[in-house]
């Protein structure tokens, strides 16, 4: 049977209460965008019409080297059935929508998005989440693959460790030899649902072309429980970003690299000095162009919720100061990418100029210029039920992805030179 997380783990509900809180509070002093002046426009993107149903939900983006976008989703497919799906886009039509997976016992979460990534062989990747147990927060990642002959292979377990706890949020990055590099959070040590019997990790391990996992690693210790991670490849290596949490629960961002051979050990990306007694469900975001690497996150030292970027010219091993995207309104759930000329476009989810949900998009250059943040999409609301919007570059057009509560998921296009 299909397990849902209606309430999440107790660190992850705190976490979210406090977050309200501080933005109730916090609503009526700051514009949408400030320290800059904002946009006017209602909206500025255009709605496509999608290929997933109203009762889909948690999409993915991925835009590849060829310019094709990319979306995965997850679906119900009869009682108690769900299955991940997915499509391409030429221009504004989809193509027919296919099946990586599907079945009757998977954690289906709003946070903990399912995703697919296309490999430089031409062979599909994807992964999962499946229900491991009684517990509702018992469940192990899924990755399967294509074969030479684009058939979807039975999937593996990236873990071994076989306890009926949480594993998730998942990255994935192609890997050379025609491999894929695999990184998630793993609560093989948390006895209990509080976590009070051990602490969230962070994992990594290879996987070949059928399914063998190799170099299995640990890469952090203690992590922040219910973050999103994001990878990139940059020239050598690739450059893992996920939410850390101390002993005295400062939550933040932390990196670690991988050459193929060893991980690094993690470094900060830039003390925030955020202390919050619960997981606020908000994951950083990274973008590489070569060894040209910009990081987004969210954060909120003294209750003061921002938005940051910040950009490194050597492949993530040092970046420059934050700066601030948005102040004081923002709900965070970030994205970025690069848009070319030292620029990238950051994505956030926060409020219009009449204070209703929107989905926004700043440019912010290397050397700190930006223009007015832009709304591209209204929103029915900025809670769960959204989900995690992603953005995606594709030629002139930034495409962005969300979750209607009721219309399920939604797609919206963007020139890129509204950001001017």
């Amino acid at each position: 049977m299909t397990q849902y997380a209606p309430s999440l783990p107790r660190p992850l509900r705190l976490g979210g209460l406090l977050l309200a809180g501080m933005l109730v509070a916090l609503g009526c002093q700051s514009d949408p965008d400030s320290p800059t002046a904002t946009s006017a426009s209602p909206e500025a993107g255009t709605r496509l019409n999608g290929p997933a149903p109203a009762e889909s939900g948690q999409p993915h983006l991925h835009a590849g080297e060829d310019g094709t976008v990319w979306m995965s989703w997850v679906e119900p497919v009869g009682e108690d059935r769900h299955a991940l799906r997915y499509a391409t886009l030429d221009d504004t039509s989809w193509a027919a929508p296919r099946t990586a997976a599907r079945g009757g016992d998977w954690f289906v979460n709003w946070a903990d998005v399912p995703s697919l990534r296309p490999l430089p062989s031409g062979r599909l990747a994807a992964q999962y989440l499946r229900s491991t147990g009684p517990d509702p927060l018992a469940y192990a990642v899924q990755i399967t693959q294509t074969d030479g002959a684009g058939t979807w292979r039975s999937a593996v377990r990236p873990h071994d460790d076989g306890t009926a706890t949480e594993h998730g949020f998942v990255s994935l990055l192609p890997w050379p030899d025609d491999r894929l590099l695999a990184v998630w959070l793993d609560g093989r040590t948390m006895a209990g649902r509080d976590g009070h019997g051990g602490e969230m990790t962070l994992r990594g391990g290879v996987l070949d072309a059928t399914g063998t996992v190799e170099q299995r690693a640990l890469l952090d210790e203690r992590t922040c429980e219910c973050c999103p991670t994001t990878a990139v490849r940059t020239k050598g290596e690739a450059l893992v970003a996920y939410r850390d949490r101390s002993a005295d629960e400062v939550r933040n961002i932390r990196l670690v690299r991988f050459d193929g051979q060893s991980w690094s050990d993690p470094a900060v990306l830039h003390d925030d000095g955020w202390r919050i007694e619960g997981c606020p469900v908000n994951g950083p975001a990274l973008a590489a162009a070569g060894d040209r690497v910009a990081a987004a996150w969210y954060t909120a030292p003294g209750g003061v919720p921002r938005v940051n970027v910040a950009f490194s010219a050597d492949g993530g091993r040092q970046f420059g100061d934050p700066i601030v995207v948005a102040k004081g309104t923002p709900t965070g759930r970030v994205d970025v990418v690069w848009l070319g000329e030292g620029r990238v476009a950051v994505s956030w989810l926060g409020t219009s100029a009449d204070g209703a949900p929107a989905l926004r998009v700043r440019a912010i250059a290397t050397d700190g210029a930006s223009r007015p943040a832009v709304p591209m999409a209204t929103l029915a609301s900025a809670s769960r039920g959204v989900g995690m919007p992603r953005l995606v570059r594709s030629g002139p057009h930034l495409y962005a992805a969300w979750t209607h509560p009721e219309e399920g998921v939604q797609v919206g296009r963007l020139r890129t030179n509204a950001l001017r």
